[in-house]
């Protein structure tokens, strides 16, 4: 059972839908998180949908993320499937609506350490990355959505 969770909330000025073609842009997912990131393998029913693969580059690590739940314009699911320094890593993505050009994004991680005692540290450092993101994100919705 994972050891560790981070839920963290971004609002935007923008509707859902464009805040969640840029979350599931995997592709381009470097412009806003750390790292760089790569599809090596197509989902459906849509490239980025479930089944696909990406590669992710940040810091000294790579590990591989397989969608495993896909709602066009709702939420995505994805794990960890190898590397990394974390195991059972779980990553829920919703957005919901709050009116017609607002939106909420609702991130949650779970995951355990694979080295006992890193744990705190792990969730320090995401929990830093994923606020940033989300907000440059939220910012880029904003401005995508006012063009």
């Amino acid at each position: 059972m994972p050891a560790h969770t981070i839920t963290i909330e971004q609002s935007a000025q923008a509707p859902r839908k464009v805040l969640f073609e840029l979350l599931t842009d995997h592709q381009n997912l470097g412009r806003f998180f750390d790292g760089s990131y790569h599809l090596i393998r197509s989902g459906k029913p849509k490239p980025n949908g479930i089944g696909a693969i990406r590669r992710v580059s940040a810091g000294p690590f790579t590990f591989d993320e397989k969608i495993i739940d896909y709602k066009e314009n709702e939420h995505l699911h994805y794990r960890i499937i190898s590397g990394g320094p974390v195991v059972e890593h779980g990553g829920w993505i919703q957005v919901h609506s709050l009116n017609a050009d607002t939106s909420n994004i609702q991130y949650r991680i779970s995951f355990s350490p694979k080295i006992k005692g890193t744990g705190w540290l792990i969730k320090f450092l995401l929990e830093k990355s994923i606020r940033k993101a989300l907000a440059n994100l939220a910012q880029h919705g904003e401005s995508k959505w006012k063009c």
